[in-house]
């Protein structure tokens, strides 16, 4: 049983990356994203930001940042407390610009 709300997260989180729920841009945003490590409250994720999330100039948008990291965020905190519910001052600060690839 206490498995469950991080077996039910990675559940939720192969289907957004399967397209089975969430919205398109979810899909798109996560495009690539593998799951390195996962238990409750923790998880590690390689990506490799893919063309699809791009600007013009070549650059990791900086919209599809900000969704990758609220639904991560989400995942995780699903993970450890078997429903999303945050409060969260969403704040992400642009250092420099990433470059896809």
């Amino acid at each position: 049983m206490e498995n469950d709300s991080l077996q039910t997260s990675l559940a939720w989180l192969r289907d957004i990356l399967q397209g089975k729920i969430g919205h398109g841009l979810d899909t798109r945003v996560l495009q690539g994203l593998r799951v390195i490590h996962a238990e409750k409250g923790f998880m590690r994720f390689d990506f490799v930001v893919p063309k699809s999330v791009s600007d013009i100039d070549g650059n990791w948008n900086v919209g599809a940042l900000a969704s990758l990291v609220d639904l991560l965020g989400g995942v995780t905190i699903f993970s450890f407390a078997n429903r999303v519910v945050t409060s969260v001052d969403f704040s992400v600060s642009y250092y420099s610009t990433a470059k896809i690839q």
